[in-house]
């Protein structure tokens, strides 16, 4: 009995970190900083632990200056690997499908140009 409600609080905890990830993912790439936040995932993945224990030793000057109501969950996702490369792929994710609207957008601008380019059917633009 007490082992299905761990695994539940467990499963609920996990879905809210991912989430969380979620939104912190597509805040980065509305921010057009997904290259330099996966610089960064991927060169602190190897000491995320060590990262893990700056972000709790410095809580209380961070959470004095900034007002961040996700810190304590933060600092928990930043200590698992996993974690960090869910968000990595998460980014990853969301990056591309904005490269691929922006680039269905520039091509239908350029589709729409040309189209208005071109003469009309039976005038040949000789009046």
């Amino acid at each position: 009995m007490w082992e299905l409600r761990d695994r539940e609080r467990t499963e609920e905890r996990k879905v809210e970190r991912e989430a969380l990830m979620d939104r912190l993912a597509a805040k980065i790439v509305e921010r057009r900083m997904g290259a330099p936040a996966i610089l960064f995932l991927e060169s602190v993945k190897p000491v995320s632990f060590l990262g893990n224990q700056a972000l709790i030793f410095f809580q209380p000057i961070v959470q004095s200056v900034f007002e961040f109501k996700h810190y304590d969950e933060v600092v928990e996702i930043l200590e698992d690997r996993q974690n960090l490369e869910y968000l990595l792929k998460k980014i990853e994710s969301l990056e591309a499908a904005q490269q691929d609207k922006v680039r269905e957008e520039r091509k239908r601008r350029r589709d729409a140009k040309r189209a208005g380019d071109k003469p009309e059917e039976g005038h040949d633009g000789a009046d």
